[in-house]
């Protein structure tokens, strides 16, 4: 993978909360036990992860941003329908 697409992956994985970091962390763990614990968090080298991880990496956090992107619709729409339901 170029190293270009490697760092958009980060900033995408630095955009996440800490319940969706445990989860891709979980998948590094499953294909890897070269990594530092800090107090921040945890180091990997993409240089570790085989290209099998890194997509699975790609996946899950399309599927975080999706749903993110679908639960600020939604809640722009009941938030629409909310105040559509007080003019009447």
């Amino acid at each position: 993978m170029k190293r270009s697409q490697l760092e958009v992956l980060k900033e995408k994985i630095e955009r996440l909360d800490a319940q969706e970091h445990a989860q891709i962390f979980a998948i590094v763990k499953r294909y890897t036990e070269n990594y530092t614990k800090t107090q921040s968090g945890a180091l990997v080298s993409s240089d570790m992860l085989p290209e099998e991880c890194i997509k699975e990496m790609e996946q899950m956090i399309s599927f975080f941003l999706d749903q993110r992107k679908q639960m600020e619709a939604d809640a722009i729409e009941r938030k629409s329908l909310k105040n559509e339901l007080k003019r009447n």
